[in-house]
């Protein structure tokens, strides 16, 4: 019965553990293997493949998880795919590794930076509740950074320094180029808040961090020479225009031909016509005004064009050249519309992607609740069924245990009871062989007074009569051996007990003599040392020594009584 409720309640506990998932320092590792191969899609497809072959190969979903997870870095430029690859990922994962479910809404905040705002900021604050949850804060920095991202495109720039600020205390101080990244978010937003020279502060501290590492990374070398954009506008609105220029032109000669970074050519050459415009160099920004229109025919991104135009569109407005500026004017409108195309487009794609994710997520939720609620009833129900069997077994072992007390205790009255018969007939029994002892006794008494008499008669008497007085005598002594015989009977049991009690005294007291042993009968009696002494044939004083050494021998103190002592040994 123990050994059923011990299983039964180990099958209770077996019932409510759930699995701990221990895979959040691989998935990092994948991370890191990633990183310094980010742009070359080649190798990461090699990882992905990697880890799908261990997928089919172990069946363990882990694998299928960094697989789908390896995959998001093939389409990190392409949005919509790569959400459509998170919202999956999300859901193959099922919040059973915070690392992905972090790594997913951020990914997915992204996204939506420019699109969907407002879904960005809650994606971005859901992967900071799960990267709270992590024993390594992983991407705490990034999270911060993108947050005050978020914030700075909302225009709430002091949000948007507290983010860059947290974000900056989270980053390494060897991590130079994020370092330097906040000192640029911080110019940036103080450039939007009308502080100039804070902004000028912050991205030169930017600029120095970045500039003291060796060896950059082309990605660093790029971000390095946008940084000294930044501060040629700042300082172009300081209107110191020598060292504004020198910072721009070093922006747009590193930038010239670079088919990835025609974005930040067209904007360095903006600020650059600006500051021709403010200076008064119509030479030059029709040298920048010759570029931009040989470089158009090579960009594919329409509000590149836009901006591009743009340019020329201040330039010929600035020479009055009619005829250039309507065909300009009329190529903006179009490019304009093509804009809002693509745009309406993008925003409608994302959109119906994200509803349809969404409805996705919200019908397998309902379905997930649904099958939890059902697990949940099912498993109430298990353990109220489990409960009862319990309670029942236990009940049922309480009634057999009681039943078995019961009857034990009525074996125990009957052995009681039959003893007490025994006891009963045995001190019957004993009476009636006291009382013969008696009255034999009584009989001995008497026949030995008229001995007594029969031999004082003797001496009076004269010889004639011995005769008669012997045959008297012979009949006495007859009698007494009679009476002898009948106490024989009692005096064996006498014997027999006396002999148990030296076995029992011998054995828990080996170290006793004989003749202390013979001692402990006569105290046993409670004899005097007197009337042991006339029977030993020796002296008081011996036997008070014999006695004391008795009760040295058996632990008894002064003041111990022996003659309790050794009736409680024969008991």
């Amino acid at each position: 019965m123990k050994i059923m409720l011990y299983i039964i309640g180990l099958s209770l506990i077996w019932m409510s553990l759930y699995p701990v998932p221990d895979g959040n320092v691989y998935f990092h590792k994948i991370t890191q293997e990633i990183t310094p191969i980010v742009d070359d899609a080649a190798k990461i497809a090699v990882i992905q493949k990697r880890e799908l072959e261990k997928f089919n190969k172990e069946g363990d979903e882990k694998y299928l998880i960094s697989s789908k997870y390896a995959e998001l870095f093939l389409y990190r430029n392409n949005t919509n795919r790569q959400i459509s690859l998170v919202y999956n990922l999300l859901k193959i994962n099922n919040n059973r590794y915070e690392y992905i479910s972090m790594i997913s809404y951020f990914s997915v905040a992204i996204g939506l930076e420019e699109t969907s705002p407002e879904l960005a900021m809650h994606f971005i604050d859901k992967a900071i509740e799960y990267n709270k949850t992590l024993s390594a804060l992983y991407y705490t920095g990034h999270l911060y950074h993108m947050k005050g991202r978020l914030y700075y495109n909302n225009k709430d720039y002091n949000a948007a320094i507290y983010y860059f600020s947290e974000a900056l205390k989270k980053f390494r101080p060897d991590d130079r180029f994020y370092n330097s990244s906040m000192y640029n978010n911080f110019g940036l937003a103080y450039h939007k808040l009308g502080r100039l020279e804070n902004a000028v502060r912050e991205t030169q501290r930017g600029i120095e961090i970045l500039e003291s590492k060796k060896n950059h990374t082309n990605e660093e070398s790029d971000f390095l020479i946008n940084m000294k954009g930044n501060l040629g506008l700042y300082y172009l609105k300081l209107k110191d225009y020598p060292a504004a220029e020198q910072l721009l032109l070093e922006g747009f000669e590193y930038s010239r031909g670079k088919k990835e970074l025609y974005t930040y050519m067209i904007k360095v050459a903006e600020r650059l016509f600006d500051l021709y415009t403010f200076t008064d160099q119509k030479t030059k920004q029709k040298q920048i005004v010759d570029h931009l229109i040989q470089t158009e025919p090579l960009l594919k991104n329409t509000l590149n064009k836009i901006t591009l135009n743009e340019i020329v569109q201040k330039y010929y407005v600035g020479n009055n050249d009619i005829e250039s500026l309507k065909a300009v004017s009329k190529k903006l409108v179009l490019l304009n519309h093509t804009f809002d195309d693509e745009n309406r487009r993008s925003i409608q794609k994302t959109s119906d992607l994200l509803n349809k994710n969404l409805i996705s997520i919200a019908n397998e939720r309902y379905e997930y609740e649904m099958k939890a609620h059902k697990k949940k009833e099912l498993l109430t129900v298990t353990m109220c069924c489990l409960l009862i069997i319990i309670v029942g077994l236990v009940a049922f072992n309480i009634w057999i245990k009681k039943i078995s007390e019961r009857k034990d205790a009525e074996k125990q009255r009957e052995i009681l009871e039959t003893k007490k018969k025994i006891l009963e007939q045995d001190v019957l029994f004993q009476k009636e062989k006291i009382k013969n002892l008696h009255q034999n006794l009584n009989l001995k008494i008497e026949t030995e007074k008229a001995f007594l008499q029969n031999v004082k008669k003797i001496k009076r008497t004269k010889d004639t009569e011995y005769e008669q007085v012997f045959r008297d005598l012979h009949l006495k002594i007859s009698n007494l051996i009679q009476i002898d015989k009948k106490n024989d009977d009692f005096v064996n049991e006498s014997s027999i007990e006396n002999k148990m009690f030296l076995e029992k005294l011998k054995k828990n007291y080996p170290f006793l003599t004989t003749r202390e042993l013979k001692l402990c009968t006569y105290f046993r009696m409670n004899l005097s040392s007197k009337e042991i002494s006339s029977l030993e044939d020796t002296t008081t004083a011996t036997i008070r020594v014999y006695k004391t050494r008795i009760k040295n021998k058996v632990g008894l103190g002064r003041q111990d009584d022996l003659n309790i002592f050794l009736n409680e040994v024969s008991d």
